[in-house]
């Protein structure tokens, strides 16, 4: 069995449903597709990616971007980019959002799957995983 067929494709993680549509065993390690099912509440805190550039594409629903100071509001085929380095999170404004998650390059989809193997994490459960894949939590 390759590391595709092991690695799990779809699984909930705090509170959010993700579909791995590509991940770097699919990309030669260049970037990840992940389709993620969220709610309000479900928001990570402002955090930075040491290694990986991460697009936000929304398909349904609305979310307000906050990158490096700025907000931005997007909606149903809107995007934004949160460059590595730059301090991000984001805020679901409807009762639901769907979206893609594109991080390059891939890697950091490995998080969001150690995750899904907790059920209950606790903010150091958290910024333990998210250190591992070169991310600060910004408490």
């Amino acid at each position: 069995m390759t590391n595709t067929e092991t690695a799990l494709r779809s699984f909930r993680f705090l509170g959010n449903e993700a579909i791995v549509h590509l991940d770097a065993s699919d990309t030669g390690g260049a970037f990840a597709v992940l389709e993620m099912r969220s709610v309000p509440g479900a928001e990570p805190p402002m955090h930075t990616h040491n290694n990986e550039d991460e697009y936000f594409i929304v398909l349904e629903g609305r979310m307000k971007v906050i990158c490096g100071g700025v907000e931005t509001v997007l909606s149903a085929g809107e995007s934004a980019v949160a460059p590595r380095g730059t301090p991000h999170t984001f805020k679901i404004l409807s009762p639901e959002l769907r979206s893609l998650a594109i991080l390059t390059p891939a890697g950091f989809e490995e998080f969001f799957r150690a995750l899904a193997n907790i059920e209950r994490p606790s903010v150091e459960q958290i910024a333990k995983a998210a250190a591992r894949f070169g991310t600060g939590l910004l408490l």
